[in-house]
């Protein structure tokens, strides 16, 4: 039984008369989540509630329409009543639109805007339609409809939907909207970039224009694709392609790699993916790609350790890409039980397993693509001023049976903060940028010989004081 002991319209309801709406948990979550670490749970326990509740009747209780986290911090501090405002408002669209109204001021992620967004479009969707039904006929206002001849609505709101939708979520323009709109559905499908990016939205580290912007830009592989000429390739990072992972690549360096040494349709293995790159550059490209890691960071990437070999599925593949990780040369392992802690010697017999294993997985023709960097910063040996990874995964691949096809440069962006520049010049010292791709091709036959005999590996690397 309700009492009225409060003010007009508001009541002290018991709690377990009180239904949470499931049309407002899908939209912005669980409360019961929500509750932990803001303040609101302790701000409930010293003061009570001070905002009451919102919910509407029905025939076994009340379904609340705002609310919710006020009503989990009750639940959890074994409160009995709330005070709760009673409104009659219908059930479907009428308490959908109430519960929209009445969270227009929370503080939202953007998944949460966009679901909100969802439900305008489910909302607004038949008044749009209705419209443009009165449009092409040219009658002006349909009978039943609140669209007005000139294409806005009777409150006065513009008529188009996105316009619509994307003032009362306050994202901006339908332009804005229109992007975070692409996104949203690109995620929605699957797509691991653009979950990628959906996360940055929600945590506040990517603007939507930024996320939008890394989705046009995959367009430039299928469309317009101007690949350079030069045996030097100094392309950086694009956040269009991949996931963060540490270590991640510019798809460029993918890209044309796949253009000067593949067809379409061809088969690409990446052993050591990461954070997906190749993955997402042979997407765009029209290649089929196996990805596989040591410590997967997406679905489509499967969990391998190269240094047992190629599974069945990836032999006779027509190019295998590998960017492994450099030998003592990350702030910390990429996953455990990995290659990066091995000592040189580990590390040289770990560029020979690989090699002979890539040459196993190859057709005869198909490519090897190995991009290695110069160690030159830290963990050399004493009195020795670099260690050319170049030269030893030469050497790897050449004395795996490899015939050499190519020696391209990709010069690092070298992200050296002006205080390393200053005392690399004080001290007379190189800091290091250069980055080497070598692309080799497994023989067509036995009578393909290597050019000068195959490069054999000693245990000791190249080295410069």
């Amino acid at each position: 039984m309700i009492t009225l002991d409060a003010p007009a319209g508001v009541h002290h309801l018991p709690i377990e008369a009180i239904r949470p709406s499931r049309f407002s948990i899908s939209l912005y979550g669980d409360p019961d989540r929500e509750i932990d670490g803001d303040g609101l749970l302790d701000s409930i326990r010293r003061g009570g509630i001070l905002v009451p509740l919102v919910a509407a009747p029905e025939a076994d209780g009340f379904e609340l329409l705002s609310g919710h986290r006020r009503l989990a911090c009750a639940r959890r501090l074994g409160l009995e009543t709330v005070p709760c405002e009673v409104r009659a408002v219908p059930k479907g669209s009428g308490r959908r639109r109430a519960i929209l109204d009445y969270n227009r001021q929370r503080r939202k992620t953007f998944s949460q805007l966009m679901r909100e967004a969802d439900a305008l479009e489910s909302l607004l969707g038949p008044e749009a339609r209705r419209r443009r039904s009165a449009n092409l006929r040219g009658s002006g206002v349909e009978a039943g409809s609140d669209a007005g001849a000139d294409g806005r609505n009777s409150d006065g709101r513009g008529g188009r939907t996105d316009e619509t939708i994307a003032r009362a979520i306050g994202l901006g323009g339908k332009d804005l909207y229109r992007q975070a709109r692409a996104v949203w559905k690109a995620a929605a499908s699957g797509d691991a970039r653009a979950r990628s990016g959906l996360a940055q939205l929600d945590a506040g580290t990517k603007s939507v224009h930024a996320a939008y912007k890394d989705l046009r830009r995959r367009a430039r592989l299928t469309t317009g694709f101007r690949p350079t000429p030069y045996d030097v390739w100094a392309f950086r990072r694009d956040p269009s392609y991949g996931v963060p992972h540490p270590g991640s690549i510019p798809a460029g360096i993918v890209s044309h790699t796949l253009h000067y040494f593949t067809a379409p349709g061809a088969l690409v293995v990446d052993p050591m993916a990461g954070g997906g790159t190749t993955l997402d550059v042979c997407e765009a490209m029209g290649r089929r790609c196996l990805a596989y890691d040591l410590d997967p960071v997406r679905p489509e990437i499967r969990q391998l350790d190269v240094r047992h070999g190629f599974p069945l599925e990836a032999r006779e593949c027509d190019l295998v890409f590998c960017d492994p990780p450099y030998h003592t040369m990350l702030a910390g392992p990429y996953a455990a039980f990995g290659v990066e802690p091995e000592p040189l010697t580990g590390w040289i017999a770990f560029l020979n397993t690989l090699a002979a294993h890539a040459f196993a997985a190859l057709r005869p023709g198909g490519h090897v693509a190995l991009l290695l960097a110069n160690q030159t910063e830290k963990d050399l040996p004493a009195g020795v001023g670099y260690i050319d990874h170049g030269f030893l995964g030469y050497g790897a691949l050449t004395g795996a049976g490899f015939v050499p096809v190519r020696r391209i440069s990709c010069p690092m962006d070298g992200a050296y903060l002006p205080q390393h520049v200053q005392r690399a010049r004080r001290d007379g010292r190189l800091l290091g940028q250069v980055r080497d791709l070598l692309v080799m091709r497994k023989p067509l036959g036995e009578n393909e010989i290597l050019p000068g005999g195959p490069a054999q590996l000693s245990g000791s690397p190249p080295a410069s004081s």
